[in-house]
């Protein structure tokens, strides 16, 4: 193989090699629980009288991944351009939910939540979910919170 081809071949190598150590974040992938630190707006009643939240977090690169226990979501995004925030959204359609002791059929459920990194086992932001559907209108709703997250309940010192 002549000089130019091993370089064709060792160039992208190097290039993805280089770019996996790119941009380090101390957040710790694994297995986090959400609990709410305060409430804004619960219309749904998801915050009240339930179990934490749960999420799997899954770090490559910028790119932010959280596997939500609600509705079985999935929440995709990035660490922003400056420090440890990062900003995931997900989304489901046509998922049955209980509103408020109702039974729902919703059209789309939006998620949202944005973080920050407090250290390599915790994470704390905030948390917006609306629920959508044409009727009834009590199904339509909506949850704030910030939240505070913490792997293996290692809390930060």
């Amino acid at each position: 193989m002549s000089t130019l081809g091993r370089f064709r071949l060792l160039v992208p190598a190097l290039l993805v090699a280089g770019m996996s150590g790119c941009l380090p974040y101390a957040q710790e992938q694994g297995d986090y629980v959400l609990t709410p630190v305060e409430i804004y707006r619960d219309e749904c009643g998801l915050a009240a009288n339930r179990e934490p939240f749960r999420g799997t977090l899954q770090v490559t690169g910028r790119v932010v991944r959280l596997d939500f226990s609600l509705l079985d979501s999935e929440l995709i995004g990035y660490f922003l351009d400056e420090g440890d925030d990062f900003s995931i959204d997900g989304s489901v359609v046509n998922a049955s939910a209980e509103v408020n002791g109702q039974e729902c059929l919703l059209d789309q459920v939006n998620i949202h939540l944005e973080g920050k990194t407090r250290c390599e086992t915790q994470f704390d932001g905030t948390l917006r979910v609306r629920y959508d559907t044409q009727r009834p209108d009590e199904c339509v709703c909506e949850l704030w919170l910030r939240y505070e997250a913490v792997k293996e309940s290692k809390r930060c010192e």
